[in-house]
């Protein structure tokens, strides 16, 4: 009997855990959630709602977790790396204010001088993505030029990057496919 008891409670924990992350007392829609636009908790700093169940999920798409940066002439020579990074973790968060959708999207990583690099600032280019499922139609794109610093000593650093204003239409939320990455370009031009 007190085995089941015992079982039972950490089974409760480990639900309530699954409801519960988050990242600078912003819920960033990893739980389940009631989702929807019933009930749900208020953004304090928008005054919009937050939804969990409709946040569409983050992935990274085959081969735009890694980053090299090579000195010049030196592609593809692991002597002549610059710097590398790496996407470890995504998460989101999204708000509704009347018909839209606000996503904020956070990647976290890792990022470390190669052979040929040094401590200083270094600049990664960084994809967001909002895709339909199944036409694979464009809603949101935008690549940003990314910067942190290697620091002095020993040039490893973590970095997080967000996109705090990725909008898209409510009524297209369950439909659709949010990348994150890193993507040498073309950055547009406007």
């Amino acid at each position: 009997m007190k085995v089941r008891l015992f079982m039972l409670a950490a089974l409760s924990v480990l639900v309530a855990g699954c409801n519960s992350s988050g990242v600078g007392g912003l819920n960033l829609g990893q739980g389940g959630g009631t989702g929807g636009q019933q009930g749900g908790a208020v953004d304090q700093a928008t005054g919009s709602k937050v939804v969990q169940g409709t946040c569409p999920r983050i992935e990274l798409r085959e081969g735009t977790a890694y980053y090299r940066k090579y000195a010049r002439g030196g592609e593809d020579d692991p002597s002549q790396i610059l710097y590398q990074a790496a996407i470890a973790n995504t998460t989101r968060q999204c708000s509704v204010t009347g018909d839209q959708m606000t996503i904020q999207v956070v990647a976290a990583g890792r990022a470390a001088a190669g052979p040929a690099g040094k401590a200083g600032p270094i600049r990664m280019p960084i994809r967001v993505a909002v895709v339909e499922k199944g036409t694979n139609k464009v809603i949101y794109s935008e690549l940003a030029e990314f910067e942190t610093t290697l620091p002095p000593g020993t040039p490893t650093t973590q970095f997080l990057f967000t996109d705090p204003d990725v909008n898209i239409p409510i009524a297209s939320s369950r439909s659709v496919q949010i990348f994150v990455g890193f993507d040498e370009g073309p950055y547009e031009q406007g």
